[in-house]
């Protein structure tokens, strides 16, 4: 059997036990029914109705709207019928009801709750809802439901409206902006083709590059002029050695001489009669002499002249340069110099030109992107003005066609009979309450006492078995027949124990209680003086110095030589020197008793023993009288309490556990699990417990006894 079945079991047994506090709630719960029928009880009428809500959504005439379905939710989880449910159960519908039945003349001083009387559900997997108005009056509650059902009707129809009417709105508000923007966005675009010039941008695009192509031939070509009219110059200025500006001085200055004219060519006509005489005469005939002498004479002439001419510039060699040849090549020197010029301000007129081209050119794309913009911003909001513009028109033919989405299949019934709960329904209610209270009750009662009275829960969490009960008496009896009982209980326990001790070589046991008191010090006791009958050696330890009652209860105390925790010391004491302690010198303090038990323990109380039983003495004590004695039985405080309980209890063979009438299921598993950790085994359990089977079987004797001697006494009688 398992903790679950052990607690069910408790919770049964514990529920026959609590009967009469069952049968108590019962009752209080009954007659509280009653009450509540006699005086707040009222009857209530149920009027019940069909309704069908069907989708609005009809054909377009002119555009599709999309969503026109009252009935669509707004998310994928949506459920449009839940939404007809809160419609039925809103503000709007429950003001209208406060209002009809108050103008019905009932309840006009009381709230009503409207939550209460109005119920609506949906079949699952259907359009259709179940309207049911519970009222107290069956004919009111039909001509409510009706008037319900009418303004449901009219608010679904005014919703439905509504938002026709706010979508065509919408529509028209959104056209009118859009208007706005394209009105907007064509002015705009009529303003950049105009500041622009941008009617065609490719066309244009095309004219510019043709036009730069052209004019950069036209550089080319200009380019190459302008190289080779560089180029005659500066081959005009090395022949003169002169710049031109210097080769136009020397000309201007010796241009005006006619002497100097005439010279020259005298000189030119000498010089070439002279090359003529050479070829044919030396240069010692006198005619070559005399030719050279007037080529000489006619150079100093011409020298002469050139400084009349030139005054204080005939020193400078470079502006001597007056001939028709020299001024020939200055002539031509200056228009070269001239048509270098020009050309070059030509060029920089065309280079203007392709800078200007380059610069149209570049703002070819953004003028491009700028008015592609503009021309799809139009196109877009022309295409969506118009699509607005059917939606107004479909928008206003659906606004005209609003109707209600509500079809009534079953009209408001009048109720036939009074609806749940009935009175004999609240009886029956209150009973099974009455019921669950009682029982939830026990319940309670028994986890809050939390006592474990039940053998087969002792031995399923202890894990050892019963050896025996003491019965706990109910009935005053006289103190023979109590002894007689306890004898008999105390004789089983022994001949267990006996039992299960030979058959696992038991001979030190430790005897410990579940509560502060001290039950299991005189049933040790008892147990001892029945072994002694039986021709057992006992010898019996009171470890419980906190509560030494031992020696006192078998009348010894005044016979005690030396106190345990004495004993204990002086052995440690001598152990330490000596190492070995002698029988004799615990054999020595024992006490007898008057049956024959020998005893060992403290007179005096000691409130912290727990150093005495840790010590080697105290093991050597257990293992003298374990050697010289049948049984020793070790009498400790309670285990879940006193501290020294491990440490004694491990010098046993193991522990007997007396558990008493109130122990607790907590108690129990802690003890039995502070055991086991500890690795000491739990030879058996005592239990007392009230109505035995032997307390039973002996009233059953007695009465036996009784039924016998009155026979004979009338047999007696008779004869």
């Amino acid at each position: 059997m398992d903790i679950n079945n052990i607690n069910k079991n408790r919770y049964f047994r514990n529920f026959v036990r609590d009967k009469r506090l069952i049968f108590t709630v019962i009752l209080i719960v009954l007659m509280w029914s009653l009450v509540y029928l006699a005086i707040f009880y009222k009857p209530s009428y149920k009027s019940t109705a069909k309704i069908w809500i069907k989708d609005l959504a009809t054909d377009e005439f002119v555009a599709n709207l999309s969503e026109e379905s009252q009935l669509t939710p707004l998310t994928a989880a949506g459920n449009p019928l839940l939404t007809q449910i809160e419609i039925l159960k809103s503000g709007q519908l429950k003001d209208f009801i406060s209002k009809q039945i108050k103008k019905s003349g009932a309840k006009k001083d009381k709230s009503i709750n409207v939550d209460k009387i109005i119920d609506v559900k949906n079949k699952p997997g259907t359009d259709i809802l179940n309207i049911t108005f519970t009222w107290d009056n069956p004919k009111e509650a039909q001509i409510l439901l009706n008037s319900v059902l009418e303004e449901y009707d009219n608010i679904n129809l005014l919703i439905n409206k509504k938002i026709r009417t706010a979508r065509r709105k919408y529509i028209e508000l959104n056209l009118s902006q859009i208007d706005k923007k394209l009105y907007e966005i064509r002015d705009k675009l009529k303003k950049f083709k105009s500041t622009n010039l941008a009617i065609n941008i490719d066309e244009e695009s095309i004219k510019l590059v043709d036009q730069k192509i052209n004019t950069s031939s036209k550089l080319e070509d200009l380019d190459a002029s302008i190289n080779n009219t560089a180029s005659s110059v500066a081959e005009m200025e090395d022949k003169l050695t002169l710049k031109s500006s210097e080769a136009i001085n020397a000309v201007a200055l010796g241009s005006g001489n006619q002497t100097l004219m005439k010279l020259r060519g005298d000189l030119n006509t000498a010089m070439q009669q002279y090359e003529f005489d050479s070829s044919k005469l030396a240069d010692t005939n006198p005619k070559m002499i005399a030719q050279k002498n007037k080529i000489t004479a006619i150079n100093a002439q011409i020298k002469d002249q050139i400084k009349l001419s030139l005054g204080k510039y005939a020193k400078n060699k470079g502006i001597n340069i007056f001939d028709p040849v020299r001024e020939k090549l200055v002539e031509n020197l200056v228009t070269n110099q001239t048509k270098l010029i020009g050309l070059q301000a030509e060029k920089l007129s065309i280079n203007n030109t392709i800078d200007k081209i380059n610069t149209e050119q570049s703002k070819i794309p953004q003028k491009k992107f700028t008015l592609d913009t503009l021309e799809q911003e139009e196109r877009t909001l022309s295409k969506a003005y118009d699509q607005l513009r059917e939606k107004q028109i479909e928008a206003r033919i659906k606004e005209a066609e609003a109707v209600s989405n509500v079809v009534v299949i079953d009209p408001p019934s009048a109720p036939i009979g009074i609806s749940f709960p009935a009175p004999m329904q609240v009886f029956l209610i209150a009973f099974i309450l009455g019921c669950f209270f009682g029982f939830t009750v026990s319940i309670l009662k028994t986890l809050i006492e939390d006592v474990c009275d039940d053998i087969e829960s002792i031995e399923e969490i202890t894990g050892a078995s019963i050896i025996g009960t003491i019965p706990w008496l109910k009935h005053l009896i006289l103190n023979d027949q109590y002894q007689f009982i306890h004898g008999i209980a105390y004789n089983n326990i022994v001949s267990n124990l006996m039992i299960k001790c030979y058959k696992n070589n038991i001979k030190v046991l430790t005897f410990t209680s579940s509560s502060l008191k001290k039950p299991q010090s005189s049933i040790l006791y008892y147990l001892a003086c029945r072994f002694k009958k039986l021709g057992h050696s006992v010898a019996v330890i009171d470890s419980d110095f906190r509560i030494p009652t031992l020696l006192e209860d078998a009348l010894v105390d005044h016979k005690v030589k030396i106190n345990l925790s004495d004993l204990i010391v002086s052995l440690e004491t001598k152990m330490r020197k000596t190492k070995a302690v002698a029988p004799q010198d615990v054999l020595s303090a024992l006490v007898e008793d008057e049956k024959g038990i020998m005893h060992l323990g403290n007179k005096e109380m000691i409130f912290e023993p727990y150093e005495f039983f840790g010590s080697s003495s105290f093991e050597a004590i257990v293992g003298i009288l374990k050697n010289e004695f049948d049984w020793v039985l070790i009498d400790t405080g309670a285990a879940h309490i006193t501290p020294e309980f491990l440490i004694i209890s491990r010098l046993s063979d193991g522990v007997i556990l007396f558990v008493n009438k109130t122990i607790t299921y907590t108690i129990l598993k802690n003890i039995s699990k502070t055991l086991k950790n500890a690795g000491i085994p739990i030879v058996g359990t005592i239990v007392r417990e009230s109505g035995s089977r032997l307390e039973s079987e002996y009233e059953k004797y007695l009465r036996h006894q009784e039924d016998q001697i009155i026979n004979e006494s009338e047999f007696e009688a008779l004869t």
